[in-house]
């Protein structure tokens, strides 16, 4: 649904609007993700400036970025000079050769996804090594 510019939105309206619940929109506002509203209490009202933050937060979660990390990125923790955070790494050796480094801040469902196509992948490796050491003893 598109909307025409709008002096406020009620926390309905702007679920309706996202297609978040207003418990999630709660939540983000709690976690510092969106500013509270423009005029709290049993009225409250939000601005377009909350629900392009919101249609923000959702893009970047469909392209796997976990809350924490959206937080970092919308707060500007990227000062010039400054140490940048650690960054997590999982570790997935494949063969003795090779060995694979996945962020470990990627959200939990891409997390299987790697998981299982990494373990194709070894599955494969050490089958056409096996065909190889048989092909190679005949």
């Amino acid at each position: 649904m598109i909307r025409e510019e709008k002096e406020g939105w009620s926390l309905a309206e702007l679920a309706e609007e996202t297609g978040l619940s207003p418990r999630t929109i709660r939540y983000y506002i709690s976690r510092g993700l969106l500013e509270g509203p423009v005029v709290a209490g049993r009225g409250a009202v939000y601005h377009d400036g909350h629900l392009e933050k919101l249609r923000r937060i959702r893009d970047l979660q469909s392209r796997g970025a976990m809350l924490g990390e959206i937080g970092r990125m919308f707060a500007g923790d990227t000062e010039r000079g400054a140490l940048p955070p650690p960054e997590p790494w999982h570790r997935y050796p494949i063969d003795s050769d090779i060995v694979v480094l996945v962020r470990g801040d990627v959200a939990p469902w891409r997390q299987r996804q790697l998981r299982n196509a990494l373990r194709e992948l070894a599955t494969k490796i050490k089958r056409e090594k096996q065909n190889d050491d048989h092909d190679g003893n005949s």
